[in-house]
């Protein structure tokens, strides 16, 4: 059977009034199994452009991309019946309430009235959507509209899920509503294509995690995979007013608001407790998380713009 995504060599350009803006530089990756792959970048990274281009939305410049084998444009208009998207700029309808979006939806690829009621109600029970779902959108809250366009994706049955930050602007509780269904639906043998700003959201859901910075696609793999190939496996936090240049013999320091922030290993760690008593500095130690995986790689933090 065809791997469920395949990009190679792509390239994407904007042009406006004369102007070329390179959005995605050399896409070239694979997810060979089925499960949550999520894609890590701050805005202007190329995330959403991938998603556009891989859900047949956009033509690429050069290179391919491959979903289950189909390609997204020769094949576009049979991909396009094996696909369901979250976009990440949609909007609910105001004056239609959360179960007919869903039901139309439903009825606008082909199911019949019964089928189209009976996934409507499921999804919105999957979601916890109940105490909202025949209010007008107008009269909804942001969280609750997005979770509108996120049912509305659910509740197609389909290979594989672009899910571009479907769980912006939730509460922790509706995002663990969401990550629920996700896992359910990987448990049910489907693919998912996962674009997120929140780490925790990446490591918890993700089978593999695919990163990318300023239009290149930089390294994939488990969030294991990706921590074990750095160099350091300890993250040591300085809090207070500390000179980089003393530590900088222990590893790669990088300064954040607070202080700043050490990636090390473990055998040192003895020594820099020590230094830093003598100042009284506050300090936490901890092994190496997702965050300081994309801070190690790019070079920067995916939650500053």
């Amino acid at each position: 059977m065809p791997i469920p995504l395949e990009s190679n060599s792509l390239k994407k350009i904007y042009r406006n009034r004369g102007r070329t803006t390179t959005a995605i530089n050399n896409f070239t990756f694979s997810v060979k199994d089925k499960g949550v792959f999520s894609l890590l970048g701050r805005n202007g990274s190329g995330k959403t452009t991938f998603v556009k281009v891989s859900t047949t939305q956009l033509t690429p410049d050069e290179g391919y991309v491959k979903v289950f084998g189909k390609d997204v444009v020769s094949d576009e208009k049979e991909l396009r019946h094996m696909i369901s998207l979250v976009p990440q700029e949609s909007r609910p309808f105001p004056h239609m309430n959360p179960y007919e979006h869903v039901y139309l939806f439903q009825k606008m690829n082909g199911n019949s009235r019964e089928e189209s009621k009976d996934r409507a109600e499921s999804v919105i029970g999957l979601l916890g959507m109940e105490d909202f779902a025949k209010v007008e959108c107008v009269n909804l809250s942001g969280g609750q509209k997005q979770l509108t366009m996120v049912a509305m994706a659910l509740s197609l049955d389909t290979q594989i899920y672009f899910l571009d930050e479907p769980t912006i602007g939730l509460d922790i509780i509706t995002r663990k509503r969401v990550w629920n269904a996700i896992n359910k639906y990987r448990n049910a043998g489907k693919s998912i294509l996962l674009t997120t700003h929140y780490l925790d959201e990446a490591a918890i859901l993700s089978d593999e995690i695919g990163i990318v910075s300023h239009g290149n696609f930089i390294k994939q793999g488990t969030l294991d995979e990706l921590r074990s190939g750095l160099e350091y496996d300890t993250r040591v936090a300085l809090r207070g007013r500390t000179d980089i240049k003393e530590f900088e013999q222990y590893g790669r320091v990088f300064s954040d608001e607070s202080g700043m922030v050490l990636f090390t290993n473990q055998e040192n760690v003895e020594k820099i407790l020590s230094d830093s008593f003598v100042r009284k500095e506050r300090i936490e130690v901890g092994p190496i998380g997702l965050d300081d995986v994309f801070i190690s790689l790019v070079g920067e933090d995916i939650e500053v713009d």
